[in-house]
């Protein structure tokens, strides 16, 4: 069954409140709205400021024992997207006996925008969240779950959502195990700095008349501006570099006592051991940058000179001088490009090292350090009728698995023609993962025992010592070394050219803003 429940915004760029009791009969079968958007899918402005809801899907209302819950944060680029079932449709992970909470949180500046003041401080979509959690905690023993076999898991922005809930002082004791989907606080899009916080809020004032250098004078500006205009400029704007890759988490200490989410950098909190030790599934897509399919075709030739672009990215990304650049570029040139395979799959490879691998393999290599910490590392690379992603980018003729092409084999997707036949190798593929996301939502391990489903596989945690991780194609496998050991490849190439990089710390996309 389906529940929906409201969770009340106070205001623009606060935490969120829980929503006042209500007497009467409520109709819980319909979706809420989802939070405010410019939706790039449908192309037109979508949503409404009362968009804080949850959906509870059970299969049983009174477990005995209680079953163990799955709470599903959906991705988007922290701009887009929805927790409803025209998506993520929880059939299969219902029909293993969990129960399912997909949810809403604020999106886009909306969300997630920082003027680093206490009325404005970040990160307001993170705390959406976690009420919703806490949300969970008192009231998912009325569908049947147990709210101490929590599991949070989420893809994309919503796999860095979760990873960064690993680091929150703020969602201790709301969940004991997680899992992030293609998403990591250590990938470049994921965060940006305080800094780029208030300068971004800046800009956006500027756009609606503020002229002052005084921040509150920029917070009440905008706090007039209608959501409808605040979702759309971000997306009309998203393609400009100065603007791109910073509508996201950030540092958020000026918050009120007791409503901080995230207190340090994520780098410097894993580092210093301030996460959740706790058994955590993390892994990536191997070829997640096909989904820039439809960007990177009508400019194939303008990237045949590949040392000349490769030159001019890492320049501007990175900010090495051209000198360095050019010795750079002529190193990953050597790297990625001296292959068969069609130019634009080999630039779509450098894309998903430096956006989404390096960052999950830096998340295992890190985390699996500390005690009592169980970190899972896989890759999805299955290439079937199923891949959600490739066929929203208009990518089917490239190999592999794009970025979220798991989703059609986890989740029940409505409005799109993905349909898994039993016998099939994708209906296999599905009974898979859904068999192994939810042993672990069940028992802490992916697989806890022996099972002919999965192969009779034993895919163990990460280890100082060796890196396993599981394929997941039309067999599953037990790999190391990941991605052919490319993320160490580009640490060592930092490490050369610029020995001021903090190892596992992106500083691709720190540019100046003006």
């Amino acid at each position: 069954m389906n529940e929906v429940t409201e969770i009340s915004i106070l205001a623009f760029w606060q935490s969120p409140q829980p929503a006042e009791p209500w007497s009467s009969v409520r109709n819980t079968t319909v979706e809420g709205s989802p939070c405010p958007q410019f939706n790039t899918l449908v192309n037109k402005y979508m949503g409404e400021e009362d968009c804080l809801f949850i959906n509870v899907y059970t299969p049983k209302l009174n477990a005995s024992p209680p079953l163990a819950v799955m709470v599903w944060v959906h991705g988007g680029d922290f701009v887009l997207g929805a927790g409803d079932r025209s998506i993520y449709g929880a059939d299969f992970l219902v029909d293993q006996d969990i129960v399912v909470v997909t949810l809403n949180y604020r999106l886009g500046v909306l969300g997630f925008l920082s003027l680093q003041l206490e009325d404005a401080p970040g990160n307001s979509g993170l705390k959406d969240q976690v009420l919703a959690l806490r949300w969970v905690q008192q009231n998912v023993a009325q569908f049947g779950g147990d709210p101490r076999k929590v599991t949070i898991f989420g893809q994309s922005a919503g796999a860095a959502c979760v990873h960064f809930h690993l680091l929150s002082p703020m969602s201790r004791g709301l969940f004991r195990s997680a899992i992030s989907e293609s998403g990591s606080v250590l990938n470049p899009w994921a965060y940006q700095t305080p800094e780029e916080s208030v300068e971004l809020a800046f800009l956006l004032g500027a756009e609606f008349g503020a002229r002052s250098k005084d921040p509150h004078d920029v917070l009440q500006v905008l706090k007039t501006a209608p959501a409808i205009e605040l979702a759309y400029f971000v997306y009309t704007s998203y393609l400009q570099p100065r603007v791109a890759a910073i509508i996201g988490p950030t540092v958020d200490s000026k918050a009120r006592s007791g409503e901080v989410f995230l207190p340090d950098t994520p780098i410097n909190l894993i580092s210093e051991g301030k996460f959740l030790k706790i058994p955590y599934i993390t892994g990536i897509n191997n070829e997640e940058a096909v989904m820039f399919t439809q960007l990177i075709r009508p400019i194939s030739w303008l990237l045949r000179p590949v040392e000349k672009v490769l030159q001019l990215a890492l320049s501007m990304y990175i900010g090495v001088k051209p000198s360095k650049a050019k010795l750079m570029a002529e190193e990953v040139k050597n790297k990625y490009f001296n292959n068969s395979r069609p130019l634009a799959l080999q630039y779509m490879d450098v894309i998903t090292d430096l956006l989404f691998i390096d960052g999950a393999y830096c998340t295992a290599t890190k985390q699996e350090a500390a005690p009592h910490s169980a970190v899972y590392s896989y890759e999805f690379s299955f290439n079937g009728t199923a891949n959600f992603g490739k066929k929203m980018a208009d990518g089917t003729e490239y190999p592999g698995a794009s970025h979220a092409d798991d989703l059609g084999y986890l989740f029940k997707i409505g409005g799109w023609k993905v349909d898994l036949i039993p016998g099939t190798p994708e209906y296999l593929t599905s009974q898979r993962i859904v068999k192994l996301w939810t042993n672990f939502a069940k028992t802490g391990s992916p697989t806890p025992e022996r099972d002919e489903l999965l192969q009779n596989i034993t895919w163990k945690p990460v280890t100082g010592k060796s890196f396993p991780y599981l394929n997941i194609d039309t067999n599953l496998t037990i790999r190391y070394n990941l991605n052919e050991g490319r993320p160490i490849w580009w640490e060592q190439l930092y490490k050369k050219y610029v020995p001021q990089h903090t190892p596992c710390w992106p500083f691709y996309f720190r540019v100046s803003l003006k």
